[in-house]
Order: C-alpha cells, then sequence, then structure tokens
C-alpha cells in the first residue's frame, strides 16, 4: 500500500482561519505516528464525527495502544456502543483543564504533553486549538481530514477514503 501524501492541500479548509505566521507544519502520517509513540502523556481528544465508519475503529485501536481517549460533543455513545473507555467531557472545559498546569488529568497521572484532534467540527475545534497553541506547552497534533493551523503539527486537507488510509499509517506507528 503506497502512502497518503498528508502535506499536500495544506491550507486552512476556512479561508478566513489565518491566525498569523505561526501555523502548523503538515505532517505526513508516519511521522505524526512516531510523534503520538514518543509522547509520554498523549490524550486523544475525539469529536462527534470520530463515531463514523472508518474512523471509530482507528480510535479503537489507540485506546487499546494505551492512549487515553477524551469523549466531546455526542461522541460518547458510539465510543460506549464499541467498548472503547473513554472520559466524557465538555471540549471547552477541557481545554481550560489543559491550560492549568496544576491539572493533574483525568486520572491522577499527571497532564498530558500532548493532545490529538480527530473527528471535530471545524471551525470549533480550530479555536480551542488557537488556545493550546498559544497559552500552553502542549503539542497539539491534528490527525482531521482538514488543514488545522491552529494545531503544531496538520494534516493538510484529505478526501474521506485517504483520511482512514492515514489514520492507519498513524497507528502502524504507534507502539
Amino acid at each position: 500500500m503506497a502512502a497518503v501524501d498528508t502535506t499536500k492541500n495544506a491550507i486552512p479548509f476556512d479561508r478566513g482561519n489565518i491566525p498569523g505566521p505561526k501555523m502548523a507544519r503538515p505532517t505526513k502520517a508516519d511521522v505524526a505516528g512516531k510523534l503520538i509513540s514518543k509522547a509520554k502523556r498523549p490524550l486523544l481528544i475525539v469529536g462527534t464525527a470520530a463515531g463514523e465508519e472508518g474512523l471509530i475503529e482507528i480510535v479503537k485501536i489507540m485506546a487499546e495502544k494505551g492512549i487515553p481517549v477524551a469523549a466531546t460533543g455526542s461522541s460518547m455513545g458510539n465510543l460506549a456502543k464499541e467498548g472503547i473507555e473513554a472520559t466524557y467531557v465538555n471540549l471547552h472545559a477541557l481545554v481550560s483543564y489543559l491550560k492549568d498546569p496544576n491539572w493533574k488529568g483525568f486520572y491522577g497521572n499527571g497532564g498530558y504533553d500532548t493532545a490529538i484532534f480527530l473527528g471535530h467540527t471545524y471551525y470549533h475545534a480550530s479555536q480551542l486549538m488557537s488556545t493550546l497553541k498559544n497559552f500552553t506547552n502542549i503539542n497539539v497534533i491534528s490527525i482531521d481530514r482538514y488543514y488545522h493551523p491552529n494545531a503544531k503539527q496538520s494534516f493538510g486537507n484529505l478526501k474521506k477514503e485517504d483520511h482512514v488510509k492515514a489514520l492507519q499509517e498513524v497507528i502502524a506507528q504507534i507502539s
């Protein structure tokens, strides 16, 4: 299987979303997987679209590999149906928690050093990624279908079938 070029078409999906000179680095899927694998305390933050066919399987595999899952929006129902252990949290509240250097995480094991976004409404996630980019030291990786300029690393804009293939490349790198 040929690798999907996730660095192409790395322009903001919303033309008005130009955050200034510091924009996300277009990242290859295998590199995103290696970054996630090297993170000391990663957190997968999933939105409603993560319950779609193809994506929910990726979330399940990442959870099985030991990455904690934060369910936002209406994603919790789909995650529960698949037997995926997740913590439900409002996305705005979660970003506020992540900004707090004294927050000990969901299970008291310490804060998170990497936030991985998947399956969120574009304009909503982008603004919250901006908060993390500008007010924390957390590495923000977007493995969404659309380029998020407020992440540190992001896929470019992808077709749905290419997105699922890219996510499979990501999980292949996670140990």
